[in-house]
């Protein structure tokens, strides 16, 4: 009987399937090898995948497939035996750890084998390890002839024929490579004694046999290209300059161009002339908020009319993966499972677009588990970067840092656009990551965009309730963007009556109601909303009335009135006071300079927008600003220095997870709802009740006894409206 790889596949057919996953990924990554400096990168991840699972042929891990694991469990790391076939391979040792490494920690890194499979330091490891070795004992001469298929696997999938091996005779000829490999390997690591194996070498055999591996088992034998032909799929009439420009350009770039004005078509098609000949190279398309990802997620997938090419990577993304199944799906455990495949795939190399926050691709540059297969997946990577200015000074630098190595290491381009991106800004990037095409509306075409009246009211937008009310009166659709939660919740309190279509939207809804809002918002008479609307979302109405912010935070605003330009001139009013809690989110000095920078512009001509937001930040950062900049700039070479792969360094990764300032919580009313669901194993429905609110207001509940833990999950008893959101001005009386 063949030896099994998984209940219902051989050890031989898995083995092969890895090799179908490898040949086309060799195809993609054709340059890896240049990249890392080890002209046989591709043999050596060959042999990686060929050697991975033949520890399986151990007679306990054969008997724990044929009766099932819950019955006989084996409980040991097969691929420890597989490590030890890299004795077979004629190469120098270095070139043996490494596949060795790449084969041992397939599954668990180096420090889960440490905690519980050392073989040098501790007898126990090192007598167990020898009695799991001696089960290989009767299934031995099957795993020797397997290398009878190298020679043909290796002409079929890698190109040419490969006899750099001796099959092994007896246990005897295999490695301990835990004693070998591993130890040392560990070792140069905590002393800094960096070696070939901890840079992209050692990242791109992990991560390629990692990448290769779970496609196998999930049925997956080859990755997806991109689109044949961008311009098929925006096929204009006529192309406007700047997309025409876009799509000649070859490397990385800026654009600057208003809302509205096609800056995604432009980016597509910049993708398009910056692919290879199989059109493999991955595209990262970059956005600040949940919001407009879900939106441009679903964009593209129309635009391209295949839901497969498509993935989706932020914190809530099950979530919306949930809300968009259940409606053709009606078993739970069906879209479950459904979900689980497309998550799945979202995180490996398989879709060729990708739209996420910066924050997924920060986490590879955190060590968090699985960036081996990140960074690998991002080698030619194409990035766009829409809204760049909507990060803080923090942000921006990581961003700016991880960019670097991005381009400078592993043969990334960038596009790099927004409406509103102060030159200081533009000028950073430009300088740290080598950008000189700069493509920008010409003045006579930017001149058609102009379209806006702008208008600094006297007051706070508390005081001028009834200029809005005037406004709803006479039919128009009104937007209103305030810069905190509580003063948008006590506008939209002023005003909901007034209007039988209205919503409110920020970031303390529960999911579930926050998802009703979103869809909502092509069909509302009168919109409050905070930050999270200014970017990227196609919504289009006919006034605005906003409190005071940055200059490149209100032209945001601005291009959510009059998107489509069906009016000559629209108004939007800024009031020259916000509320007392602004200053933790804005500079007040950048505020009160763009509030008087607008106070005499009138007629705000697209061809001025530029010079408005380069007066106001012609300082650059400042401040706290500054020093959060400079900071990172200053720290993040060393830290990244030591992320090193076959390792997840738990401390480092705890860093990434501390950018988030926010506990996500439960208001108290819903709390046995909640507890139901999760008793019922609906487990998306109990996530639809969850919200973030940020650390310190988490503190200050909690000081005020306001917080309940229980099911490991935060509950906090403050007021909750389904129109309303939560209220951390209100305690609840009761949820009963």
């Amino acid at each position: 009987m063949s030896l099994l790889a998984k209940p219902d596949e051989t050890l031989l057919e898995h083995t092969e399937n890895t090799l179908k996953v490898f040949k086309s990924i060799k195809e993609s990554y054709s340059n890896v090898h240049e990249l890392c400096g080890v002209d046989d990168f591709w043999e050596h991840l060959f042999y990686s995948l060929f050697l991975h699972d033949f520890g399986k042929g151990a007679t306990g891990f054969q008997e724990m497939l044929q009766s099932g694991s819950q019955s006989a469990p084996w409980k040991y790391r097969h691929e420890i035996l597989s490590a030890g076939f890299i004795s077979t391979l004629n190469y120098d040792k270095i070139y043996k750890d490494a596949i060795g490494l790449a084969v041992i920690t397939h599954h668990k890194d180096i420090n889960k084998l440490r905690e519980r499979y050392n073989t040098f330091s501790s007898p126990p490891g090192k007598d167990l390890y020898q009695k799991k070795l001696s089960e290989l004992e009767s299934n031995f001469d099957e795993v020797s002839s397997y290398f009878d298929n190298v020679p043909n696997w290796s002409t079929q999938y890698l190109g040419y024929e490969l006899k750099n091996f001796l099959k092994p005779s007896s246990i005897d000829d295999l490695w301990d490579v835990y004693k070998e490999s591993v130890h040392p390997y560990f070792f140069n690591w905590e002393d800094e004694e960096y070696t070939i194996l901890h840079g992209q070498y050692g990242i791109f055999l992990k991560g390629f046999v990692n990448a290769c591996d779970h496609l196998a088992s999930g049925s997956k034998y080859e990755i997806l290209k991109g689109i044949k032909d961008m311009r098929s799929v925006y096929n204009f009439p006529e192309l406007r300059k700047m997309q025409e420009e876009s799509s000649n350009v070859k490397g990385s770039a800026f654009l600057t161009s208003p809302t509205g004005s096609g800056k995604t078509e432009a980016s597509l098609l910049w993708t398009d002339n910056n692919q290879n000949l199989t059109k493999s190279k991955r595209v990262f398309y970059l956005l600040p908020y949940t919001a407009s990802i879900n939106a441009m997620y679903q964009r593209l997938q129309n635009d391209f009319g295949n839901k497969d090419l498509v993935g989706l990577l932020h914190g809530k993304s099950s979530y919306f993966l949930y809300k968009e199944l259940s409606g053709d799906v009606t078993a739970y455990d069906s879209i479950k499972s459904n979900i689980r495949d497309i998550k799945g795939l979202n995180k490996k190399i398989y879709r060729p677009y990708k739209v996420l926050t910066p924050f997924q691709i920060l986490k590879a540059f955190f060590g968090a588990k699985g960036f081996e297969m990140q960074l690998s997946e991002m080698t030619n990577g194409l990035f766009i970067l829409d809204e760049i200015h909507a990060y803080d000074a923090h942000t921006t630098s990581l961003i700016l840092e991880i960019l670097k190595i991005l381009k400078n290491n592993y043969n990334a381009d960038l596009f790099v656009m927004s409406a509103t991106l102060p030159s200081f800004i533009k000028n950073l990037f430009k300088e740290h990551l080598d950008i000189s095409t700069d493509i920008k509306m010409e003045k006579e075409e930017l001149h058609k965009f102009t379209r806006h009246e702008v208008d600094v009211i006297d007051g706070n937008i508390m005081d001028n309730i009834d200029l809005i009310l005037e406004d709803l009166e006479n039919g128009k659709k009104v937007l209103i963007v305030c810069n905190t939660v509580l003063r948008a919740q006590e506008v939209f309190e002023e005003l909901e009556n007034e209007t039988g279509n209205s919503a409110l939207l920020h970031s303390r809804f529960m999911l579930r109601d926050r998802e009703k809002i979103e869809k909502s918002l092509d069909n509302l008479d009168l919109l409050v909303g905070t930050q999270a609307i200014e970017v990227s979302l196609d919504i289009d109405y006919d006034a605005l009335y906003s409190e005071p912010a940055p200059i490149d935070a209100l032209i945001q605003r601005f291009g959510r009135v009059n998107r489509k330009r069906r009016k000559n001139i629209a108004p939007v009013n800024v009031f020259s006071e916000g509320s007392e809690s602004d200053k933790y989110i804005y500079n007040p000095e950048i505020v009160e300079k763009t509030v008087q920078s607008l106070r005499n512009v009138g007629i705000l001509d697209e061809d001025l927008i530029q010079s408005l937001v380069d007066d106001i930040y012609g300082d650059g950062y400042v401040g706290k600003d500054k020093e959060e900049f400079e900071m990172v700039q200053r720290n993040f070479e060393s830290f990244n220095k030591g992320i090193v792969p076959f390792i997840n360094d738990r401390e480092k990764e705890m860093n990434f997870y501390s950018l988030f300032q926010s506990y996500e919580v439960v208001p108290i009313k819903y709390k046995l709802n909640y507890l139901q669901e999760l008793k019922e194993k609906r487990y998306f429905e109990a996530m639809s009740y969850i919200l973030s609110i940020s650390v310190g207001q988490f503190k200050k509940l909690e000081n005020e006894s306001n917080v309940e833990f229980d099911k490991e999950t935060y509950f906090v008893n403050m007021v909750y409206d389904e129109k309303l959101g939560l209220r951390l001005d209100r305690e609840e009386s009761s949820f009963l």
